[in-house]
């Protein structure tokens, strides 16, 4: 029976009820009623520490509403919560899953920026369940080791038994920087882990445990195939593609198991810009009869004072360098849409190092930053791959080459790696991802088309962007460098450029897009 969609029908139309955010559904048992439950959930936070700040804020909210209703409350992370190899900012994440009081966490592919040793003893002391079915140890007495668990970690609420199970990504060994970095480890194959995720949760039911959330850093196309291939999952608080999932729609997260049971799929985005509550009730066979999904933004919430301390404590008081008094929303999809911080940022470049143009791959950016002051930390959180940057001079043939090598991200899986973030260019594309205008615009305001279908290779500009991109990254070949075409070369990120452009300017400040990349639908 399709139980969960005859209460969407009957219960909740729409199925996102008016009801605020963080409220949950009122008294955990009501008599021969339901089980009511609601998760709190984050992912892909990718060493956000301003946000990590407002997340622990969030968090804690949850916590008060449902203590102030009898309800119920498990918070979990899918993953990515780390993000580079700086040993700093990576001990702040680990100390953020314990005060943001983050019941399990899966670990993401970012995870392993760091090696399997450090992020070992980082998370041994944590009060988080450190979660991984699908990971192979070959040294089984590591600090790693022996603090993930690769079976099912049962939390009990109320007397009621959640069954909590993990799962990393199939292409880990792809997704990090240093494969050696793993020391090792391997991940099953993504058969195999549905057939040990079948079997886990059979043992579970024969347990009478049956209610079961998988937490999963596998990406969303991966966790509907879970979905629906292994029965006795209820909930899947999914990660690693980056999708910003709102309400409950049959089709993008609402699916049926093998054995018809509903199962709920959830993701937050990503760089910590939104959270969620999933508010469920289940019935007396441990099947979600009814489900309410909130996403809200991260930056409705204040620091946690607490959190703020200890990255201060950590890594210095960060000094103020402006106050933002107007920002355009981030899109729902960075990496496929104009970003209003990527203008900001390449315009920063551009200018600051005298340039033509300047060019950013939407995957580099990591997050916004909220209204008020705003700190060099801040900026710098942003950019955490800590890339340096090169003025190149390039020609125009390989800059159109660039451009259309990253449109075509438009009809790639899980739209990677990002269309081009630019200053200096406009450009129009389709939903197809085929490049179909492009133009330079100088500064003094003068326009100059560049035909897309014959560029000229023997017209150069003088182009500033990072060394990820001058080393072929993502197959832009076409960006790489001869020592002869490399103007200078710069010992620091965006970030410093950006923090310097501030500086600059009039206070306070705005962030607006200015529609210099046009998608047509």
């Amino acid at each position: 029976m399709n139980i969960l969609n005859h209460y969407l029908q009957t219960r909740v139309v729409p199925p996102v009820v008016n009801r605020p955010v963080n409220q949950p559904a009122n008294n955990h048992h009501t008599p021969n009623s339901t089980t009511k439950l609601s998760v709190w959930y984050s992912n892909d936070i990718h060493g956000q520490l301003p946000k990590m700040s407002r997340l622990v804020s969030a968090a804690q909210q949850a916590q008060v509403n449902a203590n102030a209703t009898g309800s119920d409350l498990l918070k979990l992370s899918a993953g990515d919560t780390c993000i580079g190899s700086d040993p700093d900012r990576n001990a702040i994440a680990s100390q953020f899953l314990n005060l943001a009081g983050i019941d399990a966490h899966a670990l993401g592919n970012h995870e392993f920026d760091i090696t399997a040793d450090i992020c070992g003893k980082l998370l041994k002391d944590s009060k988080t369940k450190i979660l991984g079915m699908n990971l192979n140890f070959p040294n089984q007495n590591s600090d790693l080791a022996k603090k993930v668990v690769r079976s099912t970690v049962v939390e009990t609420k109320s007397g009621e038994k959640y069954g909590l199970i993990g799962i990393q990504p199939t292409d880990l060994v792809s997704r990090i920087k240093k494969k050696e970095n793993l020391s090792g480890i391997t991940v099953d194959d993504e058969k195999q882990t549905i057939k040990e995720l079948q079997e886990e949760v059979n043992n579970l039911h024969k347990q009478g445990l049956n209610k079961v959330i998988l937490l999963s850093h596998s990406g969303k196309a991966y966790e509907q195939e879970v979905a629906q291939k292994v029965s006795g999952i209820d909930v899947i608080i999914g990660g690693h593609s980056h999708h910003l999932i709102e309400g409950v729609k049959q089709g993008e997260n609402l699916f049926y198991s093998p054995t018809g049971e509903p199962v709920i799929i959830t993701q937050a985005g990503r760089d910590g810009n939104n959270f969620g509550v999933l508010n469920l009730e289940f019935n007396d066979k441990g099947q979600v009869v009814y489900a309410q999904n909130n996403v809200e933004e991260t930056n409705n919430y204040s620091p946690n004072m607490i959190m703020s301390k200890t990255i201060d404590a950590q890594l210095g008081v960060s000094p103020e360098i402006g106050n933002l008094s107007y920002v355009d929303p981030l899109p729902k999809n960075v990496n496929i849409e104009e970003n209003p911080w990527a203008d900001f940022v390449a315009d920063a470049c551009r200018n600051q190092l005298d340039a033509d143009i300047a060019l950013i791959n939407s995957a580099n950016f990591r997050g916004s930053v909220g209204l008020g002051k705003v700190t060099e930390r801040d900026i710098s959180s942003i950019f955490p791959f800590c890339n340096k940057l090169f003025k190149v001079k390039l020609n125009e043939e390989d800059l159109v080459d660039a451009i259309k090598h990253c449109a075509k991200t438009m009809t790639n899986k899980n739209h990677k790696p990002g269309i081009m973030q630019v200053s200096g260019l406009n450009y129009t594309i389709d939903k197809n991802g085929n490049l179909l205008e492009l133009f330079y615009h100088d500064k003094q305001g003068n326009k100059r088309y560049i035909d897309v279908n014959d560029p000229d290779d023997d017209k150069y500009y003088t182009a500033v962007y990072d060394e990820y991109l001058i080393n072929g990254g993502d197959d832009m070949e076409m960006l790489k460098r001869d020592d002869d075409e490399i103007i200078q070369r710069y010992d620091f990120d965006k970030d410093k450029v950006t923090i310097d452009y501030i500086k600059t300017l009039a206070q306070p400040f705005e962030v607006r897009k200015d529609n210099r990349i046009t998608i047509l639908q």
